[in-house]
């Protein structure tokens, strides 16, 4: 099979699931950025990985962006978790807000964790 060939049945195999553009994208990264071109049977076990996590089209932009020679299901399910656990860390709460907690009015400053009748030493 010539070169040609291969790279008209790995983008007929690939850009039904991730469309022409990032099917091409796929192959170039794989051939040029980690100097391990796409095979066919390669194509075909990543199409299935791709429509697997139900995102094909962002599991494949995370292959690139991360740098991947693949990805695989489970592998792009971690990651999407990993982010969204870091955009939830941001919302922590800050020193104000928890200084807004601290009961007001009365005069609690040698209480032990502001709690009265627990005193420090």
């Amino acid at each position: 099979m010539g070169k040609d060939t291969v790279s008209e049945e790995i983008m007929a195999i690939l850009s039904p699931v991730l469309g022409e553009e990032l099917a091409a994208a796929i192959i170039e990264h794989r051939k040029r950025t980690l100097k391990k071109p796409l095979t066919v049977y390669a194509a075909r076990m990543q199409a299935r990985e791709y429509l697997m996590t139900g995102d094909p089209v962002g599991a494949a932009e995370m292959q690139i962006f991360r740098g991947w020679q693949a990805i695989k299901c489970d592998w792009y399910l971690k990651e999407k978790a990993r982010e969204a656990g870091s955009i939830n860390s941001s919302t922590r709460r800050t020193t104000v807000d928890a200084a807004r907690d601290f009961p007001s009015g009365e005069d609690h400053f040698g209480d032990a964790f502001w709690l009265p009748g627990i005193r420090r030493h």
